[in-house]
Order: structure tokens, then sequence, then C-alpha cells
């Protein structure tokens, strides 16, 4: 599926590993809670435990990023949403997921580095000039004074520790 915006096309990509071990009911209303349109074409029916089934990815288009940027914009991470969503972005494609189990409880948390228990929640976006359009998804008015942009020196560390502390008694 895409999206047609002002400067071309859009599509977002969402998926999620359900291992044989979880309940698909739960991994779906987890990934819908940033994903509400979140619908893939397979949803198999519980395993009973134990099971020797193997991993199924469940995969499907999406139309937007507001249920993250609302989660976002609501507990004051739009930098990091904008460091998460643009650490692996070439321009007009990048990738990122999100902890399936902070989704849980409609927490909006990226992961960086190894899988978090629970899972993820892997997204993929391409769009033309994908990096300016995640600027302006992600601006607030604490640009003004500190302006920001994918990849500029106050973005976090690959780890996700933060590389630069901006504070007003600094200046």
């Amino acid at each position: 599926m895409y999206i047609m915006c002002p400067v071309g096309t859009m599509r977002i990509v969402v998926a999620t590993n359900l291992l044989p071990h979880e309940h698909p009911e739960l991994v779906v209303a987890a990934t819908q809670q940033f994903f509400p349109d979140w619908n893939p074409e397979e949803i198999p029916p519980r395993s009973r435990f134990p099971s020797n089934s193997t991993p199924t990815r469940m995969i499907s288009d999406v139309m937007s990023l507001n249920g993250i940027i609302e989660n976002c914009r609501k507990n004051r991470i739009l930098d990091t949403a904008l460091d998460a969503m643009t650490l692996h972005s070439d321009g007009e494609t990048t990738h990122f997921s999100l902890s399936r189990q902070a989704a849980t409880v409609g927490r909006c948390s990226f992961v960086l580095e190894d899988p978090p228990m629970g899972g993820c929640i892997d997204v993929t976006v391409t769009r033309e000039n994908l990096d300016s359009y995640l600027t302006e998804l992600t601006y607030h008015n604490g640009r003004e004074e500190f302006p920001r942009y994918p990849n500029d020196d106050s973005s976090m560390n690959d780890d996700g520790s933060s590389s630069v502390w901006v504070s007003k008694r600094r200046k």
C-alpha cells in the first residue's frame, strides 16, 4: 500500500514475530496500540504448549505514524523519536523497532540494540525526502531555540545514550 503525500508516495510496513508460546491476540493488540489499522493477512491460532511450531512473521502495511508521534509528543520524547527513526535512514528508507512489551501498556519505547523480552515491532518507512518529513513530523516548540535535524551534533549515540545535554545554563 502506498500513501499519496504532497511530495510523492509513502509506504509504511509494520511487522512482528509471533513466537510459539505467545498469544496471537495479545501480540496483535500490542501492535495496534500504535498502528490501529495494522491487519496482517494471517494470524495463526494459539499453539498449545509445548509446541514445536516455528515463529510466524506477521506483516501489514499501515497508513501513518500518527500513533507513535502522538505518544512521543505526550511523553515529551520527540527528539528521541527523530533520532531513533532516522538512525538507519538513507534519506528515502528507514527502519526502526519498538518494544512490543512497552506497547502493551501504551508506551513508545525504541529498541536500538538486542531485541528485548517481549519482542519487537519492526517498522520500515519509505518516502522521498524522508529525513525532512520525519523532522517536520516530530517538530515541537523547543526546536525554535535548539534546532534539530537527523544526525546532527545533538543526536543520540548509536547505543541510545545522550551525546550532549542542552541546558539554558550552558549559554
